[in-house]
């Protein structure tokens, strides 16, 4: 499988041009509610069962055969279950239960706007000040709303409520909860945690992640800059990372061009995880798609963007496009275009765009 997502593509009748993603005429005139709930619901599936996989508990309705990035999901799904409170909480108390295995510094890395990082930073807090605690029986913090805080959940402002003293020191309003302590460690044998498996191996480190991209992308050699990308450290980081991989034996170097390129032998790591050829899982680039979903998704909360004209509509559905398309393509996802000028076509391939984009999630239609 390349490097990169599983867009699936198909071809309008009577045209050789492949589009992202089955679509009829009438969508071109879908309405922003209609998109944000069918996206929302896909992005919500999507988080549910990659937890139930990793260690919340909920009953696993699939099996993914992928590498998934516990950071990049943790900043995706902080968002997508701002609709979904149980989500949210369990998230919570996974986050508890699984501290050690998890990189701060790459939830902070790919935290990459403001918003972002108040709420993966208020959820660091949250659990920090849950393990400083003697004691998980404690009551909730003060109670009372405060005007100028954003509620963590659409829909359900924490007023009347006792609120989170972490999330109101990092501007958000949400209610209290302890956590339910149901969470349990990720199964390492299944392929999603292929992670944790290498984080067992090698701590939670730059050299972990090179070796997940190199251990899953299927090529026999690959950049230091597309295994930073996927790291989500500092290419200096990876850099060294790599020169100590390649010190111990482990890793390959071949130098083209000027630019060095690193690859290793499946063949010498499969009897320490006892794979067999096939069992190895299967590479996504996920900080690029899901970052990119977290954006759509976004503007489509946003309240002014209901308020748009169709006309502004498709303008600001454009300019989203293009801000996110390189992720989109990076991730392997196809971007459609369409004529400049041509606003209900351009709309029509934003909305295939955006359902393209849910395919590589592995969340099939109708939800």
């Amino acid at each position: 499988m390349p490097r990169g997502g599983v867009a699936s593509t198909i071809r309008h009748p009577g045209s050789s041009r492949p589009c992202a993603a089955p679509f009829t005429p009438s969508e071109s005139q879908m309405q922003i509610s209609t998109l944000r709930e069918e996206l929302s619901a896909a992005a919500l599936a999507f988080a549910w069962d990659q937890w139930a996989q990793m260690g919340v508990l909920a009953n696993p309705p699939r099996r993914d055969r992928w590498s998934m990035d516990p950071e990049a999901l943790v900043v995706f799904s902080v968002e997508v279950a701002r609709r979904d409170p149980r989500l949210f909480d369990e998230v919570l108390d996974w986050l508890l239960v699984n501290e050690r295995l998890v990189s701060v510094q790459r939830l902070r890395n790919l935290a990459t706007d403001a918003e972002d990082r108040a709420l993966v930073d208020a959820a660091l807090s949250r659990v920090g000040a849950w393990k400083r605690r003697r004691g998980l029986g404690h009551g909730p913090g003060p109670g009372g709303a405060d005007a100028t805080l954003t509620p963590v959940f659409y829909g359900l402002p924490a007023r009347n409520s006792a609120l989170d003293d972490a999330f109101r020191a990092h501007g958000f309003a949400k209610p209290a909860t302890e956590p339910s302590g149901k969470s349990r460690p990720p199964d390492v044998d299944a392929p999603v945690n292929f992670a944790f498996l290498l984080r067992h191996l090698l701590g939670v480190s730059a050299r972990a992640e090179a070796m997940r991209c190199l251990l899953t992308v299927d090529a026999p050699r690959v950049s230091v800059q597309v295994i930073a990308r996927s790291a989500a450290y500092s290419k200096r980081n990876v850099q060294e990372a790599l020169n100590s991989l390649r010190a111990a034996h482990v890793v390959a170097a071949l130098t083209v061009g000027g630019e060095q390129s690193y690859g290793v032998d499946h063949a010498r790591w499969a009897p320490l995880f006892n794979f067999a050829s096939g069992d190895w899982a299967a590479h996504r680039d996920w900080p690029q798609l899901l970052g990119a979903l977290v954006r759509i998704l976004r503007w489509l909360d946003d309240p002014r963007t209901q308020e748009l004209s169709d006309y502004m509509r498709v303008s600001e559905a454009r300019d989203l496009l293009e801000r996110v398309a390189d992720d989109l393509t990076y991730a392997g996802v196809l971007v459609d275009r369409a004529p400049a000028g041509r606003g209900e076509e351009q709309w029509t391939t934003f909305v295939a765009t955006v359902r393209n984009a849910v395919s590589a999630l592995g969340v099939s239609y109708p939800l």
